[in-house]
């Protein structure tokens, strides 16, 4: 009996922990490219499709929405 309960309270921690460390990764922070995008346009002779590409290179890897670079 003792061994279920052992057993049983491990699976339900075990599952526990992967649910929270799977929200930790689903969470994702798309502000850094962002700013690169941000960055590229205030340039003067700055270029929406070329900025939107360096975004999408730094949001692709991470699974952050892309920009349509025109």
């Amino acid at each position: 009996m003792r061994s279920i309960r052992r057993t049983t309270l491990f699976l339900a921690l075990s599952v526990f922990a992967a649910g929270f460390a799977g929200s930790a990764f689903a969470q994702r922070d798309c502000s850094w490219c962002t700013a690169i995008y941000d960055a590229c346009m205030v340039q003067p002779d700055a270029d929406q499709g070329l900025c939107a590409r360096e975004h999408n290179y730094c949001a692709e890897p991470i699974n952050c929405p892309l920009m349509p670079e025109f």
